[in-house]
């Protein structure tokens, strides 16, 4: 009953991207094999309320994997109430997906979310600075192999010889040592082992802080575009994930997330109307089309966002 609830309306929501607009009662129930809309908004409310029972009978599962993560040290990051709540958001997306004909007990696939949902926002929280939770679990799968190479080798492997081993390239291995290894340190905390001008003419310790030293050595400007430019490269690093190189293209001229340099003379930097990115691209789209290329694309990197 849930799978057909979330059916009917993810294929609402896909008639609405296709059409450009709400779809009739008449196209949904076409669309989905219904007689009309009554049969339709039954399906709907027995799914939610399946989804509710399936939930509400559950709840004590998640109270039992709270009561883990607490006895193993958790509670100094998070209180009980912070991780009942992110296992009930687990449970609740094990009810939604949950296809009874695969075999499986409930109870063993909600245990995966609910787990999931616990160790991905804690893995997000723990750090001042977060970094994406697909690192985490890479930088993981480096190490081990870090380890076992330096076995073999007898020194320390190569970033290349990393990458090899795990699939990844050696510029990727390179950006998730570092996302990882990042350290934050506080601006007021005062530096260590420095020395000024005291006012009889010898040295005295000095009280500077981080702050002091990192104030004015960039203008405001540059810290901008610094920020604008790592932004944009992990926007375009995210969507290659998940679209072809094509679509993304598409994207990235219609948002103004190109590179100045790449643009044609005339073209300025920023976003492109529909128009212009149909004329900027090798293949016969009109507006229109490029258009309905970037809502499709927008909806699937919600969905896979969603999903990580």
């Amino acid at each position: 009953m849930t799978q057909e609830a979330m059916r009917l309306q993810d294929l609402y929501n896909k008639l609405e991207i296709d059409l450009d607009r709400k779809p009739s009662d008449e196209e949904w129930c076409a669309a989905a094999g219904k007689i009309n809309m009554e049969a339709i908004r039954r399906a709907i409310e027995d799914g939610i309320a399946a989804k509710n029972k399936l939930v509400t009978s559950n709840l004590r599962m998640v109270q039992s994997v709270v009561n883990v993560y607490i006895r193993n040290g958790l509670e100094s990051n998070y209180n009980a109430g912070d991780l009942m709540q992110e296992g009930i958001v687990g449970l609740i997306r094990a009810a939604e997906r949950y296809e009874p004909e695969q075999g499986f007990r409930f109870s063993t696939y909600a245990m995966y979310w609910i787990r999931s949902a616990m160790k991905h926002s804690h893995l997000a929280q723990s750090r001042v600075v977060p970094i994406p939770i697909r690192f985490d679990a890479h930088y993981k799968r480096i190490r081990r192999a870090e380890k076992d190479l330096r076995k073999l080798l007898g020194r320390t492997p190569t970033d290349a010889e990393l990458g090899a081993a795990t699939d990844f390239a050696a510029e990727y291995v390179v950006r998730c040592k570092r996302a990882v290894a990042q350290q934050t340190y506080s601006l007021d905390q005062a530096l260590v082992n420095t020395l000024r001008s005291g006012g009889g003419g010898g040295l005295e310790s000095s009280e500077d802080t981080l702050y002091d030293i990192l104030e004015g050595m960039e203008s405001k400007e540059e810290s901008r575009e610094l920020r604008r430019r790592y932004l944009r490269e992990d926007l375009i690093e995210t969507m290659h994930r998940t679209l072809s190189p094509d679509i993304v293209r598409i994207v990235v001229l219609r948002f103004g997330l190109a590179d100045p340099t790449s643009l044609p003379l005339g073209y300025r930097e920023g976003p492109l109307t529909f128009r212009k990115v149909a004329q900027l691209i090798d293949q016969d789209y009109t507006p229109d089309q490029v258009r309905r290329i970037v809502i499709r694309a927008l909806a699937e990197l919600k969905e896979k966002v969603a999903d990580e």
